[in-house]
């Protein structure tokens, strides 16, 4: 049998577009979207689940005035029953098949609740207080339960923040149904229903109208608020404009004359509200879904054992006998800008003969072999990356939902690597993505934070933890020509644990936004920063050259992807010696106190090469005040190649 055209039109399917909002927005505020049940969710709810709704609505109120959507509806008949349940089986068993079990038992609730609210067994709708506050929390709070359920594929987690959000959207509802019934009095009157517009009245309709919306606002604004998204509350705002304009016009016309509470008019009232908030929620899917990617924690650690420069260097200087080399190393010391650095190595203030990784000789020698470097790596990275890892806050509870890690480090491998080792330690979900940044020296956390970055942007929910450690001591040599002598005095050991997000989080004052990445190779430096494996371990070039070749390649790089030096306010460069600090500064005009944060890791940790730069921009962060909002940061590290990392940052 075919449908006829007064059942298909008083299904009211062109009506949906009314109810849309509420999708709209749980799709824009889902932390994770799966994207095929999130597309069958809305076909089935809007397509089926509402229009069924209506049919079956019309169907027992056999209305004969104008009801939503129909200013003259024709009469139902039989087949306007068996097509209303077809097309509730339809949507749940669509529902199970295409999305999930908890969504489709959610939408079996909420047709019950419609049933209930028009079937004439039950007939909630006839209780004024009872019906209304049946459609305020299944049309409300529970249509957005129900579609993040579609979306997401789980339940809304009851947070107090979503606490807010369910509350605003009841009251959302609260606003709006009255006003739907306001035309309808006689009408309902006739059918033995007393809404609740009734018992307010016109102008109580509107009055009680205005401080649901109110209300509403008030929880719309402390959702956002608590996510830290108070701007995107002033975004909706925008958009209640042209609501609250017509609202307030309407309600002048009803106060001269109730006749103005038309059927019309509410249409009217209806039309713009929906095209405002469905274009407000797809804006705010577009910001949302476009995702972005936030630092949100960065923490450090060093060894236990920590040196004063003076006692590394008087380790260095009774290695030889030679007394050129004595002098040039207190003179190179002397210049580094250093005053302390640690170790993984408990050596270097000890008496020979309680040497336990070096020779128990003051010459050193035989010096240990790469292997043995290897295997201090191996029982000490895992430890000193945990150290920071486990600073980060709530990581015990934070841990469940990383979704990438990515491990960084240039002193020492070993296999199965940091990686595995962490994820054992830690107890990380064994399924969780991980990657590696191997060998690439100081700059190497910025090609990281780049990966995570990407990560982030692509797949919107991401949580990807960086651990940067680096063991550099234990590559040092008995060897006194220029690129020693700069190797041995500079680096210390360290590791920085970075967590990059694609919500923003609340470690710092203000939230920290990764904007871009850029890079150079200078080929002319090619061999002034480099080093390769040896039988005792890493062969190193280190040349003076190095702070020469960034002087004159920094500005240079910033003028060719058009980035101004005065349009950032903070900066956070890799200390890879004090010469390279100064001559970065001079390149680029900066008066010094800019890179304050650089000068001080410098002199109280050295060169820790990868997590150098991020122990920086930690103290950047940490040091934010209230007018920093929008300003924007500039990090730079150096590697071999020679290369340049650089990252733009905005607090917002």
């Amino acid at each position: 049998m075919l449908v006829r055209g007064d059942t298909i039109k008083l299904l009211r399917i062109p009506f949906s577009f009314f109810l849309m909002p509420l999708f709209l927005f749980a799709y824009s505020q889902a932390e994770t979207v799966v994207h095929h049940e999130a597309l069958f969710a809305f076909l089935i709810i809007h397509l089926l689940v509402y229009p069924a709704s209506n049919g079956y609505n019309s169907y027992v109120d056999r209305d004969e005035e104008s009801i939503g959507g129909l200013e003259k509806p024709p009469m139902p008949t039989i087949q306007l029953f068996y097509v209303t349940v077809f097309l509730d089986l339809a949507a749940t068993f669509l529902a199970l098949v295409f999305v999930n079990t908890f969504f489709a038992g959610c939408l079996l609730l909420y047709i019950l609740a419609s049933r209930a609210y028009s079937a004439r067994q039950i007939r909630l709708k006839k209780y004024p207080f009872i019906g209304f506050l049946t459609v305020v929390v299944f049309q409300g709070a529970f249509t957005y339960y129900m579609s993040i359920a579609g979306i997401s594929g789980h339940a809304l987690e009851m947070s107090t923040g979503n606490i807010f959000v369910l509350l605003g959207c009841s009251f959302q509802i609260a606003g709006a149904y009255p006003l739907t019934q306001i035309y309808q009095h006689r009408q309902d009157l006739k059918d033995g229903v007393v809404s609740l517009s009734y018992k307010l009245g016109y102008r109580g309709t509107f009055l009680f109208t205005a401080a649901m919306f109110l209300l509403c606002n008030v929880f719309y604004y402390l959702y956002f608020t608590s996510r830290g998204l108070g701007m995107i509350f002033y975004i909706v705002q925008v958009f209640f404009i042209p609501i609250v304009g017509w609202f307030g016009y309407w309600f002048y016309l009803v106060w001269k004359d109730t006749g103005a509470a038309n059927f019309r008019n509410t249409m009217r009232m209806n039309l713009i509200a929906a095209v405002c908030m469905n274009s407000c929620f797809i804006v705010l899917i577009i910001i949302n879904r476009n995702p972005l990617s936030y630092i949100s924690a960065i923490e450090t650690a060093v060894p236990d054992h920590s040196y004063s420069q003076e006692a590394l260097t008087a380790f260095y200087t009774q290695s030889t006998d030679d007394i050129t080399y004595k002098r040039k190393i207190r003179i190179v010391a002397g210049k580094t800008g250093i005053e302390r650095r640690y170790s993984v190595i408990g050596d270097f203030e000890k008496e020979p003969e309680d040497y336990t990784f070096f020779n128990k000789t003051a010459s050193l020698l035989p010096e240990p072999s790469l292997t043995q470097r290897m295997q201090l790596y191996q029982e000490h990275a895992t430890s000193l990356s945990r150290k920071a890892i486990e600073k980060i806050k709530d990581f015990g509870i934070l841990k469940n939902s990383l979704t990438h890690l990515i491990t960084v480090t240039c002193t020492g491998l070993f296999a199965p690597g940091l990686d595995v080792e962490l994820m054992r330690e830690l107890k990380l979900n064994p399924a969780i993505q991980r990657s590696s940044v191997n060998f690439m020296g100081c700059n190497a956390a910025i090609i990281a934070l780049k990966n995570a970055d990407a990560i982030c942007k692509s797949q919107p929910g991401s949580k990807v933890l960086i651990v940067c450690t680096e063991l550099c001591t234990i590559h040092f040599q008995k060897q006194y020509n220029d690129d020693y002598l700069l190797s041995n005095l500079l680096f210390g050991d360290g590791a920085a644990a970075v967590l990059v997000t694609s919500e923003p989080g609340d470690a710092y004052l203000h939230e920290v936004k990764i904007d871009s990445f850029n890079s150079m190779i200078l080929h002319n430096g090619y061999s002034d920063m480099a080093w390769r494996l040896s039988e005792t371990g890493f062969i190193m070039n280190l040349s003076s050259y190095v702070p020469d070749l960034i002087r004159k390649n920094i500005k240079p790089m910033l003028n060719s992807i058009g980035l101004n030096p005065e349009d950032y306010k903070h900066w956070a460069v890799h200390p890879g010696g004090k010469r390279i600090i100064d001559d970065f500064a001079l390149a680029l005009e900066l008066d010094k106190c800019f890179l304050a944060p650089t000068y001080n890791v410098l002199k109280n940790y050295g060169n820790m090469s990868s997590p150098t730069v991020l122990f920086v921009l930690k103290e950047v962060l940490e040091k934010a005040k209230p007018d920093n909002r929008g300003n924007r940061i500039f990090a730079a590290a150096f590697g071999p190649g020679l290369s340049i990392e650089t990252m733009q940052l905005q607090y917002v």
